[in-house]
């Protein structure tokens, strides 16, 4: 059984992921109010309980509250588990700037990628990922993580796939550990998803339904031989759904993986290896740092 929601949990993250986009300019208690969709006395109560803490402060004449400095030792501590994001930061800007994509980074273990942060771009595509959304590497997905696993764990994940299209993406995988960059594409079945809004939308909700029809999502990707290509033809035209590329710490393992989101606009397969090479070199690049540092 899935655990309860916590509304007084989810608003403090909701208040603190807003404040994070936020930059400097801060919020007042009607803004905050209207973002929570919470009374004013609810939130003058929360409010001063994080202002007690540390987590904000309120600027006396503009009346606004902003991140306060028990911020910055969370964060120092949290920064320490992921010294390759304290690199990959400002590259991740640089990447964003020079491609329009969203620039995303996932910390990478053997069952789960993870965001822990990202640079978001008003020419990028998809939709805003929240800091902590993890995605299962279940096969089809994983795939370009199992790129730059070990042996070991690049086979179980292999084998847990339809052997009628396990040869394909073994080719696919080996493509993009050589070339140092992994693409996946837009094609998911349009109505099968139709078919899963509509039930979404509907009174008759049933988990069933919807499990079966998300396996029959997972089976019908599996099996799109474009999702995840093992190569890309400079004259083809690809609608990209996400680039990636890892920054490889000690023992060549994955500190954290780089994903570039671009808008859904197709674009040719020159373009998509032009982006997929520069951000390979900055990945790179940022490894090398981070083995001088360790």
């Amino acid at each position: 059984m899935a655990p309860r929601p916590s509304p007084q949990t989810e608003r403090v993250v909701n208040l603190f992921e807003h404040l994070a986009d936020d930059g400097s300019r801060g919020v007042t208690l009607a803004e905050v109010s209207r973002h929570l969709s919470v009374h004013k006395a609810s939130c003058h109560s929360m409010l001063s309980e994080l202002l007690r803490a540390g987590w904000l402060l309120r600027d006396p004449v503009r009346k606004t509250y902003h991140l306060g400095p028990a911020m910055v030792r969370l964060g120092r501590e949290a920064a320490g588990r992921y010294p390759a994001l304290v690199l990959a930061r400002s590259a991740m800007a640089e990447l964003s700037a020079a491609t329009g994509a969203h620039c995303v980074a996932f910390s990478v273990d053997e069952a789960y990628s993870t965001v822990v942060d990202q640079i978001r771009s008003s020419r990028g595509g998809g939709h805003p990922m929240p800091i902590g959304t993890q995605f299962p590497h279940r096969p089809p997905y994983g795939a370009s993580t199992v790129a730059w696993a070990g042996p070991e764990v690049r086979e179980r994940w292999l084998s847990s796939l339809p052997e009628d299209v396990r040869d394909r993406y073994r080719e696919a995988i080996s493509n993009a550990a050589q070339r140092g960059y992994a693409v996946g594409l837009h094609l998911l079945p349009d109505l099968r998803l139709q078919e899963l809004a509509l039930i979404v939308r509907s009174a008759e909700v049933r988990s069933t339904r919807l499990s079966q029809l998300a396996q029959a999502l997972t089976d019908e990707l599996i099996h799109q031989e474009e999702w995840f290509p093992a190569s890309l033809a400079p004259e083809g035209t690809y609608t990209v759904s996400h680039i990636d590329s890892p920054i490889l710490g000690s023992s060549s393992q994955i500190a954290l993986m780089l994903s570039l989101v671009p808008s859904s606009e197709p674009m040719s397969g020159a373009d998509v290896t032009r982006i997929g090479e520069l951000l390979a070199s900055v990945t790179r690049r940022l490894s090398a740092a981070l083995s001088d540092e360790v």
